[in-house]
């Protein structure tokens, strides 16, 4: 039996010192975090564990199948013994008060009613149900790593679009300085443009610093090296909002209830008859066989023995009543589940359809201020317009752009939340 726990010492110190490796190109997706999140968790090498104990209750339960082999020794005084009434001339009929017994006795089981087979079917799905346990608990993971996944995918894309508003800024500033150089604008107009790329320049920084904190978290989560900072790439999922419900837990509640049915059919192989064989051998005093015999003697007697036990005072009923009981509890349970799941699935609905209609509308209005924001640069090379006019209308391309950056992910949080609730 020591190889399970050497094969589980093995997997463990695999798992335990594997090096966790980014996708190629440091592109983590968010699918990659899920796994990556299950693997990194305390609990991720029970699996392994679980396994072992199993296969070891079960080497203990066919062990029921070997023949025994007991050591047993008895020693005993007693106020009375047998005697006949009437005394024999010339013949000593008295039995020792004392008892003293070692024997060694073996015994086989021939037959014990699928007592075995019965008992290894309920370890096996006690297994299976330990195995969905441990599954259902990996599962709630997702909703963290995609709470902070999608926290520092937001700062990632709002980082990109502050980096194009400040080069283009940047090269308005350089078109500026030339023009100034030239005499033919306004040195506080440049100024205007030095003062706003200082202030992106912050913003940066500070999204930056908010950034690396959140992959802080996530790395935390995935088992990522600390002061990685891979890529994030925005998850596309179907909107499949009438699909099945898949979550673990309704195959947990399936295969509790097949752990109960396993449990009846171990009732029913207890109460059926169980034959075997049986020998023994040993030392008496007196002999056990012969009580006339007062010396020390060896004595041997085997056979088959037979064993059914008719009556249980209404155990076994009880214990079938016990489990109906639990069934119908754990087909509430199930059925509430189901419920929550279902009440939930029109709240996705709505907020799909709100962020998807915010997001057209943001992104028609980061179209028209891009547009109008090219008109006022043209304007403003011409000298028909100043700094400020094209400051206020970067900034507001620049917040419209921000905007629709931000329903988009919200969307796509939304329905890997979506997704996830529905166990898809």
């Amino acid at each position: 039996m020591n190889h399970f726990f050497s094969f589980g010492k093995y997997l463990l110190i695999i798992w335990l010192f594997t090096p966790v490796f980014l996708p190629a190109q440091g592109i983590l997706s968010l699918e990659e975090a899920y796994r990556l999140a299950e693997e990194n968790s305390a609990i991720a090498g029970n699996d392994v564990l679980l396994q072992t104990a199993s296969e070891l209750r079960s080497e203990n339960i066919n062990t029921s199948k070997m023949p025994s082999l007991d050591l047993k020794g008895r020693a005993s005084w007693q106020n009375e013994v047998f005697g006949l009434p009437v005394d024999i001339p010339g013949v000593d009929l008295s039995v020792p008060l004392t008892n003293v017994q070692l024997s060694l006795e073996a015994g086989y089981l021939l037959y014990d009613g699928g007592l075995r087979e019965a008992r290894l079917a309920l370890e096996r799905s006690r297994l299976e149900v330990d195995r969905q346990q441990l599954r259902t608990e990996l599962y709630a993971l997702r909703e963290k790593v995609e709470k902070v996944y999608f926290g520092a995918l937001l700062i990632q894309e709002q980082q990109k679009i502050l980096e194009l508003t400040r080069k283009d800024v940047a090269a308005k500033a350089e078109q500026l300085e030339a023009a100034v150089r030239n005499g033919v604008a306004l040195e506080s107009d440049l100024k205007k443009l030095q003062v706003e790329l200082l202030k992106l320049d912050a913003t940066l920084e500070a999204l930056a610093s908010d950034r690396r904190g959140a992959l802080t978290v996530l790395a935390s989560l995935t088992g990522l090296e600390p002061g990685e900072e891979p890529q994030l790439s925005t998850p596309v999922s179907e909107e499949n909002l009438e699909g099945e419900w898949r979550r673990p837990e309704l195959a947990l509640f399936d295969l509790q209830q097949q752990q109960l049915h396993a449990a009846n059919d171990l009732t029913a192989a207890g109460r059926r008859p169980k034959l075997s064989l049986f020998a023994q051998t040993g030392l008496g005093y007196p002999d056990p066989l012969n009580f006339f015999d007062d010396e020390v003697s060896p004595f041997f007697i085997g056979g088959m023995q037979f064993f059914w036990k008719i009556w249980d005072w209404d155990q076994a009923d009880r214990e079938y009543q016990e489990r109906s009981v639990q069934m119908l509890l754990l087909r509430n349970r199930r059925k509430t589940f189901e419920q929550g799941l279902e009440h939930q699935r029109g709240r996705f609905a709505e907020e799909i359809q709100k962020w998807k209609a915010r997001m057209a509308s943001a992104g028609k209005i980061a179209e028209l201020e891009a547009g109008i924001l090219k008109q006022v640069s043209a304007q403003l090379d011409n000298g028909t317009a100043t700094a400020t006019d094209y400051l206020l209308q970067s900034n507001a391309e620049l917040k419209a752009r921000l905007n629709a950056e931000l329903y988009r992910i919200q969307l796509a949080q939304t329905l890997a939340a979506w997704h996830t609730w529905a166990g898809q």
